[in-house]
């Protein structure tokens, strides 16, 4: 071998260790890089998980939320739609109480509501019609010490029950009155009753 050969022999085998390192640099280099790489992408994915999830429970939290107060909006309009009914059952069947029975309610009624002085007791026709005898008597003995009760002879357009008029003031015992006065108590009443 000739001393150019040897040279070139030489030069080629020093490229070839200085490409073998760039080599090996560049595969390090690259390998570090995809390492880098993943564990960015693994770490961006961990936080788009953790926010997703967040998201997720946020959400389902929300909707479970809106879930119960639905389901106690509805309750309570049933509740309350039951209440009514019961209500309305109670003031029909005051309504279509026997005769002793109903004016036997009035004269409570009355007395419960009496107001000093003298009044007129004005009741609808049907009632008028239908009125015992010795009611007045057995309201003013009732009541004696603070007034006196004077059934009206005309009736007046009510349902039923009746209206005390004192001068210029009425005090109005409709049932209706009477029931829609008492309406927040007789839910009270009636709510623990039906939903124990």
């Amino acid at each position: 071998m000739t001393g150019l050969d040897k040279i070139t022999q030489k030069i080629a085998e020093e490229s070839r260790q200085k490409v073998d390192a760039i080599l090996a640099d560049a595969n390090r280099a690259a390998t570090q890089i995809l390492a880098d790489g993943r564990a960015d992408a693994d770490a961006k994915a961990a936080r788009i998980i953790a926010d997703a999830n967040a998201e997720a429970n946020r959400i389902t939290s929300a909707a479970k939320a809106k879930a119960e107060s639905i389901t106690r909006t509805k309750y309570l309009e049933v509740k309350n739609a039951v209440v009514n009914d019961v209500i309305a059952a109670a003031f029909e069947t005051v309504e279509k109480m026997d005769d002793a029975s109903y004016f036997d309610l009035l004269y409570k009624l009355c007395v419960k509501n009496i107001e000093k002085g003298e009044c007129e007791m004005f009741l609808n026709a049907r009632d008028l019609a239908r009125l015992p005898a010795d009611f007045e008597d057995k309201i003013n003995g009732a009541v004696y010490e603070t007034g006196a009760v004077h059934v009206a002879p005309q009736p007046k357009p009510i349902e039923n029950g009746f209206v005390l008029v004192y001068g210029d003031m009425e005090v109005n015992c409709t049932l209706r009155a009477v029931f829609d006065a008492s309406m927040d108590a007789l839910k009270d009443l009636l709510g623990p009753m039906l939903f124990a």
